[in-house]
């Protein structure tokens, strides 16, 4: 390759394609067997002929180009002397591979390669050779369980310690990718340089002074019914519109989600949210005993609502308290105060602990 970023399509021309400009550079047909050991393949596998009747095909319909290699890799490996074997990486023997292939498809009655066969045939004899002088066979091919270990290896810029996050974030993103790419929703090929992008970022995130931010805010119909939750219990004091509720319990969920996927994934201790809780809990008592100070003892309760909407106010507006310098997601701050607050570690009215502490008697009485 020329340094150029790759290009990726799935189910195109063929199960993996990696075009260029010209057209495809590479076409790979994937077989995987799962559990015991598949058998090897022959010259007469299912596996073989059903990669040489696309390759056939696309090379009568004119979709091949001359410039294109076959690929096909399988879990399977390859019985000795056969055209599969003969058509691997190393020790290849291209005409005896067609002989084979050749003199299979015309003494073979066999209902399931009878379509490739008649294609295989159906091209002349230099045509096939052309075509398996570009084909290889890649045996052996690790199964899907196995490609958690692959993936450590290839990443191993990450440290030890979290080469499984970034694995697990990758293998997520590309799942999704690919569902964009199969689904049309964002058209053309992937990019590889996509890929080097999210590597980029996940590198970026994991620095001293950073966390990833990957879990999204959640739909509505994720979040349940909320109002019986000590935050939302809280807000019903002031009290505040069902949209800041809503947004409320969104904030909640996000960064419940979030900060337990980074204590997971040993991003976080559970020392170091300890100590951010601890914090934030220091910069409300502060603006909370102002605010119980200048109402008084004797504040009627509408003053008492009205200076906890502007508390709740600032936590919606203005608290930005991040976790880590770099790690500036305004959610981690809006739905740890909700944690807190679901605690009742915090609170926006000025009577909500003997407020609520009632009403949890009374419930439970």
């Amino acid at each position: 390759m020329d340094g150029a970023p790759l290009l990726i399509e799935i189910e195109s021309l063929d199960d993996v394609t990696f075009p260029q400009s010209s057209g495809p550079l590479e076409l790979l047909q994937l077989k995987h067997h799962q559990g015991e050991r598949p058998v090897d393949l022959t010259t007469a596998s299912v596996d073989v002929w059903s990669s040489l009747r696309v390759w056939c095909t696309r090379l009568s319909d004119g979709d091949l180009t001359d410039d294109a290699y076959l690929f096909l890799i399988t879990t399977a490996g390859c019985a000795d002397d056969s055209a599969p074997a003969l058509l691997g990486v190393s020790d290849r023997d291209v005409e005896k591979a067609e002989t084979l292939l050749f003199s299979y498809a015309q003494a073979s009655e066999a209902k399931t390669t009878r379509l490739a066969r008649v294609a295989f045939c159906g091209l002349s004899r230099a045509q096939r050779l052309n075509l398996l002088d570009r084909v290889r066979v890649i045996a052996d091919a690790p199964e899907i369980d196995a490609l958690d270990d692959r993936l450590n290896q290839i990443l191993r810029f990450a440290r030890p310690s979290k080469v499984n996050y970034v694995r697990e974030r990758m293998v997520e993103w590309w799942y999704a990718r690919s569902a964009q790419h199969l689904s049309k929703k964002t058209p053309g090929p992937i990019n590889s340089a996509e890929i080097d992008l999210k590597i980029e970022a996940l590198s970026d995130a994991l620095s001293s002074d950073n966390l990833p931010i990957d879990v999204p805010e959640p739909l509505e119909d994720e979040l349940g019914v909320v109002g019986g939750n000590m935050f939302a219990r809280q807000l019903s004091l002031l009290p505040v519109s069902s949209a800041r509720v809503l947004q409320a319990a969104k904030d909640y969920m996000q960064a419940f989600t979030q900060r337990s996927r980074w204590l997971g994934s040993e991003l976080l201790t559970v020392g170091d949210l300890a100590e951010y809780e601890s914090e934030l809990v220091a910069e409300w008592r502060r603006r909370f005993n102002v605010m119980s100070d200048e109402l008084g003892p004797t504040a009627a309760e509408e003053e008492m609502r009205r200076e906890a909407k502007l508390l709740y106010r600032w936590i919606e507006l203005e608290a930005h308290f991040p976790i880590r310098p770099r790690c500036t997601a305004a959610f981690v701050t809006r739905g740890s105060f909700h944690i807190l607050s679901d605690q009742m570690r915090v609170g926006w009215h000025p009577a909500f602990m003997s407020i609520l502490s009632d009403a949890i008697e009374e419930s439970t009485a």
